[in-house]
């Protein structure tokens, strides 16, 4: 088995249809990847270009160590499961199993004990002398696994390999792979435009709309923490209820008498600059619940349709905010008909809220401020008369350009520990006000002890804290990035410079890109601008986010009709 790993790889047509644009993914030795996403999204295509069966029009694609662009499929060591499962009609079973052995000219002992060991792997003992007509399309499906697996190839792929069956059958075949998966420990790569396939088989999913990659996480971080509207739309059945609201304050209006207040947790993940807008709203239908009289967030007086399922009861109303009916899950039998009113609550710490662009407004903080004095002592900097940070001067970027006695103080979320590791660490103790929940790691919004400022930190699931628990964190000071008022960064850890030329910067629609075809930025020219421009007199400070997950640094002097100047790096440590 191998990583499989694909960089800035695209697919276009003739005519300048683009299937595919700037696919980056790394897939892990192991590994079960699902590609999703609705008809024509690129995901299919994507396969075909690690299999070899499409040739790229750009960027590389890595099997193990070895660049495959220009290998042909055959010579990539790699399994596909088609969507048909392809089959030979002719040929049994056996021989269509023992084919691919046969063919690299292998003894015909080894052929039939191998054919065995995979026959028996997936009970397909008994049939082993039919014909592929005379089975099911189960143990069709069964044959075509067989015969990946006897190869023992680098990566498996699949396509869509359970579209042609029936729902009992598809739900029986999705546990078996899962389970074959486990068994093998392969490189599993497989695309499907089944949300249910996706979220119970994959390690991670990979969810696609329109040849662009929408976001890549595991299956629980993609439902509980979509980064826009596709995406929380995309996973979960029944889907998303989206509402129009107005945001003032902590409280979200659907109309002028109708709203829900934002609970500690959605303030604390929530992006400040948004009071004011009109935002969309989105809660799942499995957020509501049955309330009270005394204790509700909505109220209605008709029912517009019952739907049982069995496991669930859906109803469908009429609430402000929203043109469409409003879906809500109940665990729990309805009658038909209900003489009074239904009071409705909203588990309102669950809520998603997305912007005008319809990305989410709801994050969790990658780096926190602390507010902080500084002292320059020689090249050394002071923070709070008590911590040090050494030969601060040589690596200040604007040095005594501008006033640091006051700023703050810049920390990464991932970067606290719950102990203290030397004397010359940095501690501040502050008191959890709500938690959240990411794959294998607890996400804490806190605030410093007596002070109204906001912190995150993480740590894992073996440690528990609850609301009110004073809490004692501690950072290494050299993980200490010093800001001036402002927030621009004085000081970095490890900065590389590296001269750049012949940049511009562009809007377009409401956002602002740093775009430049200096070779620092061969793999991707564009950069959104994360925080607005500091002027410091001729020069300026940009801080700049790409498509690969990096925030970038510029200090940067304007030359006529183009900027020059310093590129700094700093990788971000995305939350697992």
């Amino acid at each position: 088995m191998a990583r499989v790993k694909l960089e800035d790889v695209s697919k276009v047509y003739k005519g300048n249809v683009r299937a595919v644009t700037d696919f980056n993914l790394n897939i892990e030795d192991g590994e079960f990847i699902i590609f999703v996403g609705p008809s024509g999204c690129g995901k299919s295509t994507t396969l075909r270009m690690i299999a070899g069966l499409e040739e790229i029009t750009a960027g590389k694609i890595y099997i193990g160590d070895t660049l495959v662009n220009n290998i042909d499929p055959k010579d990539r060591d790699i399994a596909m499961v088609f969507q048909n499962y392809a089959l030979y009609p002719h040929m049994s079973v056996f021989d269509n199993l023992g084919y691919s052995l046969k063919c690299h000219h292998e003894k015909k002992e080894i052929i039939k004990e191998k054919v065995n060991n995979v026959a028996k792997l997936l009970n397909i003992e008994e049939l082993l002398e039919r014909k592929p007509k005379e089975l099911s399309g189960g143990q069709r499906q069964r044959v075509a696994l067989g015969r990946c697996l006897i190869r023992n190839p680098k990566a498996f792929l699949f396509d869509e390999p359970l579209s042609n069956l029936d729902a009992k059958l598809r739900v029986q075949m999705r546990s078996e792979i899962s389970k074959l998966h486990k068994r093998v420990k392969g490189t599993f790569i497989y695309v499907t435009h089944d949300q249910t396939e996706a979220m119970t088989m994959g390690d991670r999913i990979v969810v696609m709309k329109d040849g662009f990659v929408q976001q890549i996480d595991t299956p629980v971080n993609l439902y509980e923490h979509p980064i826009n509207i596709f995406v929380a739309t995309f996973l979960g059945s029944p889907q998303m209820n989206m509402f129009k609201v107005f945001l003032k304050g902590d409280k979200l209006y659907l109309d002028d008498k109708t709203y829900l207040n934002l609970t500690e947790k959605i303030q604390n993940k929530m992006i400040e600059g948004y009071d004011g807008d009109i935002l969309s709203l989105g809660i799942r239908p499995s957020d509501f619940a049955l309330g009270s009289k005394q204790d509700y967030d909505f109220v209605v007086d008709k029912i517009e349709l019952i739907e049982k399922l069995g496991h669930e009861t859906l109803i469908y109303v009429n609430l402000p905010g929203r043109e469409d009916n409003t879906i809500i899950s109940l665990k729990m039998d309805m009658i038909d008909e209900l003489d009074g009113p239904i009071y409705l609550k909203v588990n309102k710490d669950k809520i998603h809220l997305f912007n005008d662009k319809e990305e989410s407004i709801l994050k969790i903080n990658e780096y926190n401020f602390i507010p902080a004095s500084f002292t320059l002592d020689n090249n050394d900097l002071k923070i709070d008369k008590k911590y040090v940070i050494k030969n601060f001067k040589n690596k200040c970027i604007v040095k005594d350009e501008i006033d640091i006695t006051n700023g703050y103080i810049k920390i990464p979320s991932s970067s606290f520990t719950l102990e203290k590791h030397n004397g010359d660490d940095y501690m501040i103790q502050v008191e959890v006000v709500a938690k959240d929940i990411y794959s294998n790691t607890n996400v804490y919004f806190a605030k410093l002890k007596d002070e109204n400022i906001r912190i995150t930190f993480t740590c894992d699931k073996n440690k528990n804290f609850n609301k009110g628990d004073t809490v004692k964190l501690y950072a290494n000071i050299n993980e200490l990035i010093a800001t001036d008022e402002n927030k621009v960064i004085l000081m970095i850890k490890d900065e590389i410079h590296s001269p750049i030329k012949n940049m511009t910067i562009k809007n377009i629609g409401k956002e602002y890109y740093v775009i430049t075809n200096d070779k620092m930025f061969a793999k991707t020219n564009k950069y959104l601008l994360l925080n607005k421009i500091y002027d410091l007199q001729d020069k300026m400070i940009l801080s700049l986010f790409n498509q690969k997950d990096e925030e970038i640094i510029l200090k940067v002097e304007r030359n006529e009709n183009f900027f020059s100047g310093m590129l700094i790096y700093t990788k971000y440590k995305k939350l697992k």
